[in-house]
């Protein structure tokens, strides 16, 4: 299930997961996975990732986490890493941006 965005090489899944990940004390922290994406100018796999349950009076203000997906030998799940790069905070901020606004036209608010 992957969307054709602008750039033909950018291969976007929109489907929703839950993910269970663990913070800087140890504790389990249940994640929402928003967008996932493989970037071939950087050739990454990329994740955003919202926190379960986090509300806001605004969507927009729920934060947003980007990882980059680093698969382990065999191709499949391995381990999310922090984005370091100006230039992937950029892109990654410019793909949700876009995908987000899609998102939002895509559905009608009452």
């Amino acid at each position: 299930m992957t969307e054709q965005n602008k750039d033909a090489e950018l291969e976007i899944n929109n489907e929703e997961e839950l993910l269970t990940l663990y913070d800087e004390e140890g504790n389990e922290v249940l994640y929402r996975k928003v967008l996932e994406f493989f970037h071939p100018e950087f050739k990454k796999e990329y994740v955003i990732l919202a926190e379960e349950g986090a509300e806001s009076d605004d969507e927009d203000l729920i934060e947003l986490v980007p990882m980059i997906n680093e698969p382990d030998e065999n191709g499949e799940g391995g381990k999310f890493l922090p984005v370091e790069t100006d230039e992937e905070w950029d892109m990654i901020e410019e793909v949700v941006n876009t995908e987000m606004d899609d998102h939002d036209h895509d559905h009608n608010h009452e």
